[in-house]
This record gives structure tokens, sequence and C-alpha cells, in this order.
């Protein structure tokens, strides 16, 4: 049987975030992030080598309501819901709340980030999509059509991870470019501070990012 790079770097990320759950001296996880295909898949990755919580979806529904009632902007309310039931499962359990974000949500979208922990954080959009059939996209990109997609990861992967100039990675992306741009301006202050697992060729034996 095959096995494929992210399959590979599922292993390396479960390895990561159990150093992680160690080092601070917790029982395990908490998912943070709302089921769904690559949340299960990251819950799939994670389990063999600790306990992976997922929090009750009633609280979770209790909380949305709370916060829309408080006034939360609608496309931000499930995210905080998810963030807040697992940061009380975290405290409560000894747990790490960990999130499903992947590179392209993380670099594109100025929303909440669902916790500190994105063990995806390396892994793009279409990457997941190609092995568990779809993966979230930020909005900018939701209407994007998958070639559209690549060709934004390409043109992010261009600037940030090999030094193009901006207008050289980003001028062939026509009307996403202004965009693109100004999401990837937006979320860019969100980013420190993150457990973030480096995929690269030397980790996986293929370089995940392009």
């Amino acid at each position: 049987m095959t096995t494929s790079p992210l399959d590979v770097a599922g292993r390396i990320i479960a390895r990561v975030v159990a150093a992680e759950v160690m080092r601070a001296g917790l029982s395990g996880a908490v998912m943070a992030s709302p089921p769904g295909r690559v949340s299960d898949l990251l819950r799939e990755w994670l389990s063999p080598l600790m306990r992976v919580r997922v929090p009750d979806a009633g609280a979770v529904a209790d909380v949305a309501g709370a916060l829309a009632a408080a006034g939360a902007p609608g496309d931000v309310v499930e995210t905080l819901a998810w963030r807040f039931v697992a940061e009380a499962c975290g405290a409560a359990e000894q747990l790490l709340p960990v999130g499903s974000t992947n590179k392209a949500e993380l670099l594109l979208d100025p929303r909440p980030l669902p916790a500190r922990a994105l063990p995806l954080g390396d892994v793009w959009a279409s990457t997941l999509r190609s092995h568990a059939g779809t993966a979230p996209l930020p909005p900018v990109l939701t209407h994007a059509l998958p070639a559209e997609v690549d060709a934004v990861e390409r043109a992010l992967d261009d600037y940030l991870e090999r030094g193009v100039a901006p207008d050289q990675a980003f001028g062939t992306l026509g009307a996403l470019e202004l965009p693109v741009r100004r999401a990837l301006d937006a979320a860019q202050g969100r980013r420190s501070g993150l457990l973030v697992p480096k995929l690269t060729a030397w980790t996986v034996g293929c370089d995940l990012a392009r």
C-alpha cells in the first residue's frame, strides 16, 4: 500500500503536538474547530498518541447563541463558540486546544483563530482538498475555482517562502491580486506565537508547500 506525503506529514504533526502536550504537562488535546473532514483527519492523526476530546455540541450551541445575542458578527460566532468551549475544556481537563486551520486560512483569513496550536498551519488547502476531498477556504477565496486557489497558493509560496517580489509573485492573479494582497496584510498581525509544525522536503520527503 502506498503512503502519500500527507500521511507522512500526519505522523510528524502528531509527534509535534504530542511533544507540546508533554512539555506543557497536559493530558491530551481538545478540538477547537468544528467537526468536518479536515478536523476529523487531524483527530485521526492525533488519537494514537494522546487522548483527544471533542467539545459537546450542545455546549457550543449555547455559547454561540449567547454570542449572537450579544451582537457578535455572524461570520465569527461559530469559531468563537468552539474556541471558548475548547478553552474551558482545556482548562478543566488539562488539554491542549488545537484547531484545524490550514495554511491558506492562516495567511488570508483575518477572522479570529480557533486556537494557538494549529497543526495544519503549514498544509495548503489544495493539499487537504486532494487528500480529504474538501478543505475550508478563507473568505477571499470562497468563490474561487480550484485552479485559482492553486494559483493563489503558489503566489503566496513564491512570496513568503522563496522571496519573490510581491508584484511578480501576485501579478498573475488577475482580479484576485488586490483582494489577496489586502487579505494577507489584514491577517498578518495574528500569526505570532502559534504552534505550527514546519513541513519541508527534509521532513516529509516531498515539499507539501509546493
